[in-house]
């Protein structure tokens, strides 16, 4: 599952979704400064969205076995 994490730089506020739609739901084009087609579009794979308003990211969060079998492996 990725996630898609919203950071307003003024006031800092941090917010977390689990898709582009909830993303807008909450938030509108306006107070984000970028359009949803945009984002649509957007290479998340090798950056990161950065405007003046906002930095929004795309990832994959990890469970605690993720790390562990990540420890596992760099250690062999």
């Amino acid at each position: 599952m990725k996630i898609y994490t919203l950071i307003y730089q003024k006031p800092l506020r941090v917010k977390t979704y689990s898709s582009l739609v909830a993303l807008f739901e909450d938030n509108s084009q306006e107070q984000l400064g970028v359009s949803k087609a945009k984002l649509d579009r957007f290479d998340f794979d090798s950056t990161y969205y950065v405007s003046t308003r906002v930095i929004i990211t795309r990832s994959v969060p990890l469970s605690s076995g993720d790390v562990r079998r990540k420890k596992s492996e760099e250690r062999l």
